[in-house]
């Protein structure tokens, strides 16, 4: 006999009692089997949702917002470590420890050497995070050139520290819209003999808090020129100054000034002639 005229007879007989037997069972429960299947695989798919999901940072980026000194933004990095929120947070921890540090080298230079130094070990390592790209590395780099010119003390050591790591911003972001100028100038200017007369002359200063910070009777003496660094701040939104209206006419020359406390004149009234004509 073969193979496609060997049928199993007692394996059809067999599969044909088991439904006709289990047909009522079927007809009665058959609706609540699918409700009952279609709920288990609901739960599976939820269970699975739950699992797959980020983690939840509505608590974090609300203490994001409300951080404002770095020890409050030390707090949402830790708390959020190895996440964007945590990330960001850590930045503004090393860039407001910058800050602090900048402020109290003319007031209290022990403090902000502690400041410096804290700044430093942080920016040093963001800058050796390889989640740390685009923006928020640009302003790493950035960082860590302005704590390496804080250092400089005018030697030549101190100030190629500085220059290469600007030079180190330039060359990662070429086309930095935030710190182009700003890296191409410091680079071009630190090795000036007078940025360098400057901070070494900066660095021998030891002011404390409590100093008399009034310029002497005989004059503030030689001081080298301080050299201008234009840093952009980050977080401050910019203010446009204000419009002059270029339909108010100028008074008249030779006209005097109002006294102080003289309402001004009504629109339309005509400047007062000079006399003689």
């Amino acid at each position: 006999m073969s193979d496609r005229h060997y049928v199993h007879h007692e394996d059809e007989v067999a599969l044909a009692k088991i439904l006709k037997e289990s047909k009522p069972w079927i007809e009665r429960f058959g609706t609540t089997l699918i409700y009952g299947l279609a709920a288990v695989l609901a739960i599976a798919a939820v269970i699975v949702y739950v699992a797959r999901r980020p983690p939840a940072t509505a608590s974090e980026s609300q203490a994001l917002m409300l951080a404002a000194t770095p020890e409050d933004y030390q707090a949402v990095a830790d708390e959020a470590a190895n996440t964007p929120i945590g990330t960001v947070a850590r930045i503004r921890q090393a860039e407001l420890s910058l800050q602090n540090a900048v402020n109290n080298m003319f007031t209290d230079r022990k403090l902000a050497i502690e400041e410096l130094d804290k700044a430093a070990a942080t920016y040093d390592r963001l800058s050796e995070r390889k989640d740390v790209d685009g923006v928020l590395r640009e302003r790493v780099l950035a960082g860590v050139a302005r704590v390496a010119e804080t250092r400089c003390d005018g030697t030549d050591a101190t100030v190629k520290a500085a220059v290469d790591a600007w030079q180190k911003l330039l060359k990662e972001f070429p086309e930095s819209k935030m710190f182009k100028d700003i890296a191409e100038d410091r680079v071009k200017k630190l090795p000036a003999e007078a940025t360098k007369s400057f901070y070494a002359w900066f660095q021998q200063q030891k002011p404390e808090p409590g100093d008399d910070l009034q310029l002497p009777q005989d004059g503030p003496g030689k001081v080298p020129a301080i050299p201008h660094i234009d840093i952009p701040d980050l977080t401050a939104p910019s203010i446009a100054p204000a419009k002059v209206d270029a339909a108010t006419p100028a008074p008249a020359e030779g006209t005097p000034a109002p006294a102080e406390g003289t309402p001004a004149p009504a629109e339309g009234t005509p400047a007062p002639e000079k006399s003689g004509e």
